[in-house]
């Protein structure tokens, strides 16, 4: 999280030396060391898969760092199907904190009617333009956030880093599990928030009040945050489905119920396109979308035209984010954060589509250009 990469491989490797049958510190530490991908970890890999046939967690890990192998081999198929039993026991080891939160945002948030029939104007008289200037950042996971955001605060103008804060997921879980209004009195309502993310450190006077929120699911909330927050500025970052899929397979997100399972990920995948569609025909212009491989291919432009929507200052320093010395990403993007942007190219994931088409063929937008 914090860059200091030497340091967090050797504490993984005093992890590997005093619990040295987790495969879990032998997969993080994949991620920063290929180098221990050897014959004998494998052997030991396999060993272990036949002495914990019911450890599912660990079982996970096992199926995790064997796909790694037949990556480097480029055998594809068999890389596919080691990342999809490693989900698979992944998601059963998980199945009792999962289940209501699949529920949740796979049927119970999507389908609430208050979130899908609002249609405020900030010209309502309870509004108050306050001084709250949050810059969303929404989509789906693997999208380019953390990049977007880490541009967006590296500018001349200091802005605040929120990451994922949850803030509005936490307030609209709350009020729909106890089976409240999400919207009463809409002062009220932006002084709690005033409050929220003030206890983040967020809202802070050299900032001019602008912070970033990379809640990735807050497309859920658009009509939401525009009646709350008047000023809010709301990026939505877009990347080929085929590429963002993939990319979930082959990163472990646990605080991600549904990314475990294909069917799940599509389905979330269809509401994330069904609701920012929908989003856009209401409240045309107010989102700005933003294509990752646009970004890597021309980042100067359209990192240009990105700072401006924002109302930020542009320079040279937006896209030297990663000299940063104080840049923290607790996302799974850690590492790659801390490289200049380079460009994204489709043919990297072209090998896999053909495992994925029977799940994509049924959505419009699996197959966009």
């Amino acid at each position: 999280m914090l860059g200091k990469r030497k340091e967090a491989i050797s504490y993984y490797k005093l992890a590997t030396k005093y619990d040295p049958e987790n495969l879990s510190h032998y997969y993080n530490l994949s991620d920063l060391d290929e180098k221990i991908l050897d014959i004998n970890l494998k052997k030991k890999i396999n060993k272990i898969i036949r002495k914990n046939q019911y450890k599912k967690r660990n079982l996970a890990y096992a199926n995790f760092l064997l796909s790694k192998y037949e990556l480097n081999l480029q055998n594809y198929e068999k890389e596919f199907n080691y990342l999809l039993k490693g989900h698979d026991c992944y998601l059963e080891s998980e199945k009792k904190e999962y289940r209501n939160d699949l529920d949740y945002w796979l049927n119970i948030l999507p389908e609430n009617k208050e979130l899908n029939s609002i249609n405020i104007s900030n010209n309502s008289t309870e509004i108050e333009r306050h001084s709250l200037k949050p810059v969303f950042i929404i989509g789906v996971p693997r999208c380019g956030s953390t990049l977007v955001e880490k541009i967006i605060a590296s500018g001349s103008q200091y802005v605040s880093i929120g990451e994922e804060t949850g803030i509005l997921s936490t307030y609209v879980k709350q009020k729909i599990i106890q089976k409240e209004p999400l919207y009463s009195n809409l002062k009220d309502i932006q002084t709690d928030f005033f409050k929220r993310f003030k206890e983040k450190n967020l809202l802070q006077i050299k900032s001019n009040y602008i912070f970033t929120d990379k809640t990735l699911d807050n497309f859920f909330y658009i009509g939401f945050i525009k009646a709350v927050f008047p000023q809010a500025k709301v990026i939505n970052c877009k990347r080929k489905p085929l590429a963002s899929i993939m990319s979930i397979l082959k990163n472990n997100l646990p605080a991600v119920p549904w990314a475990h399972n294909l069917d799940h990920i599509f389905k979330y995948f269809d509401i994330y396109y069904q609701l920012t569609k929908n989003i856009n025909k209401i409240f045309p212009n107010f989102i700005y979308e933003l294509e990752l491989e646009r970004l890597s291919d021309e980042p100067e432009r359209e990192s240009k035209k990105l700072m401006e929507f924002c109302n930020l200052p542009w320079d040279k320093k937006c896209l030297e984010y990663y000299k940063r010395k104080d840049l923290v990403s607790k996302t799974a993007s850690n590492v790659q954060i801390r490289k200049a942007i380079y460009k994204h190219s489709l043919n990297k994931y072209l090998p896999y589509k053909k495992y994925l088409d029977k799940y994509g063929e049924k959505y419009s937008w699996y197959n966009q250009k």
